[in-house]
């Protein structure tokens, strides 16, 4: 048999990625912020700006090459072995593909959840893309999280001093948590795929190597031959929120939030208290998404006056790097 089944759930991968979300970003400059975390009321008076991350989380199952088991002839084969094909033919890393199906229409729903998820994708204060594992074995699986541990408290970050951050050393902690994050050996562990194109049914899959490079839809069509894993995407997501000044206001972000129909239903029975912050609107919001689309939320946070200073540092930085007689 042609595939390699996985023993990972979907929603073990979630709660595993928004732990970790949390732990590393503790004490940051930049706070992922998921929608089951308590922030203190000091937090949310000091984080007054954000951009927002939607994320459906898959798992990946995995298919042998044709070199191993050639496809099959037949005329009603399994849309599989296209998939296997195609990688064949187009000579891309397939030993083994990994892959994720679209999901289904959920019951009551009005729109696919790729749809949804692609509302969120590529806006001026939201990105959206799903998340997949690079290991079809919890135990290889696991391994890598506790390694990106001890790595992460070997490394020089943030986890360890307390907010509010200064002018003297935002740039040095806020750098140092950027690259943190792209080195983090979890998150290089995981695929990122942004979402494209709608679709009109769920028969739709991604492929890719177990290095996160060339991923493919099907389609078929060959999207991105570079590497696409969570710590490519989610650093320079972040690098574009602070150099293209994509933080907004938190009120203005919580207005900024595509609703589902359904899920507008739902906010309906939802009153929100006199003088409550902005934030308890967003994670509410994101509850509802996620309840009924399975769409997880996550809100970088930060501080827009130590958010200007870290620019300052990084523009002095630059012209200094620049004018300096090497």
């Amino acid at each position: 048999m042609y595939k390699i089944k996985s023993n990972l759930s979907e929603k073990q991968i979630e709660a595993d990625v928004a732990n970790y979300f949390g732990w590393i970003s503790e004490n940051s400059p930049f706070r992922l912020l998921d929608i089951d975390e308590q922030l203190t009321g000091a937090d949310k008076i000091y984080f007054d700006s954000g951009f927002s991350f939607f994320i459906q989380f898959k798992k990946s199952e995995g298919l042998k090459p044709i070199c191993d088991i050639p496809a099959s002839a037949r005329k009603n084969r399994s849309k599989l072995e296209d998939i296997r094909e195609f990688r064949d033919v187009k000579g891309l890393d397939d030993d083994p593909t990994l892959y994720f199906k679209l999901r289904k229409m959920a019951k009551n729903a009005t729109d696919f959840q790729h749809n949804i998820l692609l509302k969120y994708a590529n806006q001026p204060s939201s990105q959206a893309f799903y998340v997949a594992p690079l290991h079809l074995d919890k135990d290889e699986y696991y391994k890598c999280l506790f390694d990106s541990t001890a790595f992460s408290l070997s490394s020089v970050h943030t986890r360890f001093l307390k907010s509010p951050f200064t002018k003297q050393n935002i740039y040095y902690y806020g750098d140092k948590w950027i690259s943190l994050v792209k080195n983090i050996p979890y998150l290089k562990e995981h695929v990122s795929i942004v979402p494209h194109e709608p679709v009109t049914d769920y028969r739709h899959f991604y492929s890719y190597s177990s290095t996160g490079c060339d991923i493919g839809w099907h389609s078929p069509e060959l999207l991105n031959e570079s590497p696409s894993r969570l710590s490519d995407l989610l650093s320079y997501e972040i690098n574009k929120c602070i150099n293209e000044n994509r933080f907004i206001n938190l009120s203005e972000l919580n207005n900024s939030i595509y609703l589902p129909e359904d899920v507008k239903l739902n906010l309906e029975n939802f009153g929100l208290k006199e003088n409550e912050f902005p934030i308890d609107s967003i994670q509410m919001k994101g509850k509802l998404i996620n309840e009924k689309h399975k769409i997880r939320m996550f809100t970088l946070l930060t501080n827009r006056k130590l958010l200007s200073s870290y620019k300052e540092q990084i523009e002095f930085e630059n012209r200094y790097l620049k004018d300096k007689d090497w």
